[in-house]
């Protein structure tokens, strides 16, 4: 490229000057600015690849809570129709029971059962203190949630 011609009356502090060679000096600078672009991408997909294994972690364990919650829920029902049965003496005793259905396919309810006699005025009641705890297990995750009802007679 050839340089530009200017007036006299130009100053020549104030025409540009020209670098030929500068052309050859930046070769490999495009290389340098591609491999630090490919480094921030990577970076940048890492760290959603993260967030995402870490985010799906946490769906699992929340529905396996779930799971668990309505297999130890599932325990006192089935608890409670022995302690308070249609016909016959009621029965409180440990249960425990393991689900096949598909909805709880790997988890299981542990029940106990507590009787206390409460004095009420001149009448003694029953007082009967029901524990269940549903674990749920799926691959190597284990979750459990424990509920605890009181009933009176």
């Amino acid at each position: 490229m050839c340089p530009k011609s200017y007036p006299e009356s130009y100053p020549e502090s104030r025409q540009p000057t020209y670098y030929p060679a500068t052309a050859s000096k930046q070769r490999g600078s495009a290389l340098v600015i591609a491999v630090f672009i490919i480094v921030v991408m990577l970076a940048v997909i890492l760290s959603l690849s993260r967030l995402l294994l870490s985010s799906s972690e946490s769906l699992v364990y929340e529905v396996q809570g779930s799971r668990a919650f309505f297999a130890a829920q599932s325990g006192l029902e089935l608890a409670l129709t022995r302690v308070f049965p249609l016909t016959g003496a009621a029965s409180c005793s440990t249960l425990s029971l393991n689900f096949s259905d598909d909805g709880l396919r790997g988890c299981r309810a542990e029940v106990s059962c507590q009787a206390l006699s409460l004095p009420a005025g001149n009448v003694a009641t029953v007082l009967y203190q029901l524990s269940s705890t549903g674990i749920c297990q799926a691959d190597n995750f284990i979750t459990s949630r424990e509920l605890v009802l009181e009933v009176r007679q």
